[in-house]
């Protein structure tokens, strides 16, 4: 219990009387509001302070929640595919299964190229890491059974950090048989086609070439890629990090689907023997090269497409460009004489000028600057429009081209298929060279009549001929018959739209014109006959342009011969180009190649001969007749002969005393 306050002051000695504390102050009431303000201020900043903190804070929250949203929707949804690649990569690994590629056929089924089932030697290197293996030891034993590899190579090819690297492709399956009994590990051999040509050469420039991953490089083997190569399989095996394959998962395998066959329209023994006749011909005139074309009428087909040299398919990177290309449609010559068919046969559908209709050929003719003049000089002479088709003469064709027109010549050349594609689509193919007709020069006319100033294929050149023979109408050609699928199912190709360039009455004109050129004692194209059969044609010599410049090379020359036969009913077109042969006429090296290759492919396909047959004209002169007989060159109609069967015109260099009429 407390002591009483005097009780304390006893204890501590001393009085202890209250002392007077002075009165505090007491605030104001100004005072007061004034803190009162100053802290409601302060408070009301402490709460502003907060809330911006809460803000900053809230705000951050969203941004980052936003970011972390679209993240997971670009790696859920946008960008799905692309991570679960990286995904696959990281954890599979897919080994294509090549697809077995089509075979490309003749017209009878004789293979031109096919694909053989060979074995692949493969290696997993990271597999031998992990078993400890030595390359050099197993270097060492798959070099004793895979042919032409090394132990120092195929140890570098092992001690690789990639998870799989070839070994050897392409091999005799009793190699991937010996590797397999083998046992390595990391070690694999897979089933892979490779592509051989039975045939070798024969048309290897139509057939073309696949490369070692069986696509297609050239030719046909290039153009029908997409039908001959299939669709290759997929092995797909589970791996784990480092790139080891997981035995214990399973293997996902989806198969290949082979490719189709193609069927060409080729005959392979017509194109071994065109192609001989060539090289034959090529040696015998001392030419760079040849080309020729064998084409049915009816069909279009072809039956042959020869160049020489040509190449082997299995050392093609060891050959040219010039012996690579299959310069019958992609190389283009000016084609000479032989477009003198085109000029003459439009100006007959037209009606400018009739068959026996005669007029008065010089020698040589001026145009504006230029003087163009026939192979050999002549005397002037009045010569029917077949005569100027027989004796091949430049001068008569381009007064009968002057009488036709730029126009009208401009769309026969074209109608009859120069200047645009034969529809063939062909890698590699030319259009042509012809320039449009309004951009002609004073020039353009007169040597587009006569086969210059205008370039085309020797297919382009087959098909002119093919026009004559069909009855006047252009068809497309074809090199491929259609494809035949694993089931034996033939799919045709499709067939393009015929066109008719000229009536038949002018194809049937045109065609006894051709027969003369052969057949006359006056006709260029005499060395072109073929025993037992009637042929017609047409001769062409063309000059070879400068590479890169204007002008001509010097005795630089394109021989030429195209035509038809039977000519009863004609079955065969055969064009034949050689490269600076000599001699450069075509009446005498082309031609007589011409005849040979239309005996072989006529006796071929077992195309009876004319009954009886017709004999072989006596004392016919072959080649440039007016060349050999200058005096009997000229071939003046008698009386009788002009009055009856000919049609006289007026003549375009009037002489006194040259009219026949007279």
């Amino acid at each position: 219990m407390a002591a009483p306050p005097l009780e304390r002051r006893r204890r501590t000695g001393r009085s202890q009387r209250p002392t007077r504390q002075p009165p505090k102050d007491r605030p104001s009431l100004t005072r007061l509001i004034l803190l009162a303000l100053w802290d409601s201020l302060s408070r009301a900043q402490h709460r502003a302070k907060a809330s911006r903190r809460l803000f900053l804070i809230t705000a951050g929250y969203l941004v980052l929640t936003l970011i972390m949203g679209w993240r997971l929707a670009a790696v859920q949804l946008v960008d799905a595919e692309v991570y679960a690649g990286w995904a696959a990569q990281q954890t599979q690994r897919e080994i294509d299964l090549p697809a077995s590629r089509g075979a490309v056929t003749d017209r009878n089924g004789d293979p031109l190229a096919m694909s053989l089932s060979t074995s692949t030697i493969y290696a997993n290197p990271p597999v031998l890491e992990e078993a400890e293996v030595d390359p050099f030891i197993v270097a060492g034993e798959l070099a004793e059974v895979i042919p032409g590899v090394d132990v120092q190579s195929l140890a570098e090819s092992l001690s690789s950090d990639r998870a799989f690297v070839y070994l050897g492709r392409q091999l005799p399956r009793e190699v991937g048989e010996s590797v397999t009994d083998l046992g390595l590990p990391g070690i694999g051999v897979l089933e892979e086609p490779k592509r051989v040509y039975p045939s070798d050469r024969v048309a290897s420039q139509v057939v073309g070439w696949a490369g070692l991953d069986n696509n297609g490089l050239a030719g046909l083997e290039l153009q029908m890629d997409e039908a001959l190569a299939g669709t290759d399989g997929t092995l797909r095996l589970e791996r784990a990090p480092g790139g080891i394959e997981i035995s214990s998962a399973p293997r996902e395998v989806v198969p290949a689907t082979p490719g189709v066959d193609v069927r060409l329209t080729i005959d392979r023994e017509v194109q071994f023997n065109t192609e001989q006749i060539l090289i034959e011909a090529v040696e015998e005139y001392s030419a760079l090269g040849g080309s020729a074309v064998v084409m049915e009428v009816e069909t279009g087909e072809i039956l042959a497409m020869a160049s020489v040299p040509s190449v082997a398919p299995s050392n093609y990177a060891a050959s040219t460009e010039y012996d690579r290309r299959n310069r019958a449609i992609t190389d283009v010559f000016e084609p000479g004489s032989v477009n003198k068919v085109i000029t003459i046969a439009g100006a007959l559908e037209d009606g400018v000028v009739q068959p026996d209709q005669y007029r008065n050929v010089p020698s040589e003719i001026t145009l504006g600057p230029e003087t163009y003049s026939d192979s050999e000089p002549h005397p002037d002479g009045w010569w029917t429009t077949r005569d100027i088709m027989t004796r091949s003469s430049n001068v008569g064709t381009i007064q009968i081209a002057r009488e036709l027109g730029e126009e009208r010549l401009y769309d026969y050349v074209t109608d009859f298929g120069l200047g645009s594609p034969t529809g063939l689509d062909f890698p590699g193919e030319s259009r042509g060279l012809l320039a449009e007709v309004d951009d002609w020069s004073g020039a353009s006319l007169p040597t587009i009549a006569i086969g210059q100033g205008v370039a085309a294929t020797l297919v382009q050149t087959a098909q002119v001929f093919r026009v004559i023979a069909n009855d006047g109408v252009w068809t497309q050609p074809q090199l491929v018959q259609g494809t035949v699928d694993h089931e034996g199912t033939f799919l045709p190709t499709e067939a393009g739209e015929p066109r008719r360039v000229v009536s038949s009455a002018t194809a049937a004109t045109v065609a006894d014109m051709l027969i003369e050129v052969v057949e006359s004692p006056n006709g260029t194209g005499g060395l072109a006959a073929v025993p037992g059969y009637r042929v017609g044609g047409k001769t062409g010599t063309a000059q070879k342009p400068l590479e890169g410049e204007l002008g001509y090379a010097e005795n630089a020359f394109i021989a030429t011969f195209a035509g038809f036969a039977p000519v009863e009913n004609p079955r065969f077109v055969v064009a034949v180009m050689l490269d600076e042969p000599t001699p450069f006429y075509g009446g005498l090296s082309a031609a007589p190649t011409f005849s040979q290759i239309m005996q072989f492919a006529l006796r071929d396909q077992r195309v009876a001969p004319a009954n009886p047959p017709v004999p072989m004209p006596v004392g016919q002169d072959l080649g440039h007749s007016i060349a050999a007989q200058p005096e009997s060159a000229v071939s003046i109609p008698d009386g009788d002969a002009a009055e009856d069967d000919a049609v006289i015109a007026e003549p375009l260099v009037d002489e006194p005393g040259d009219d026949p009429a007279q």
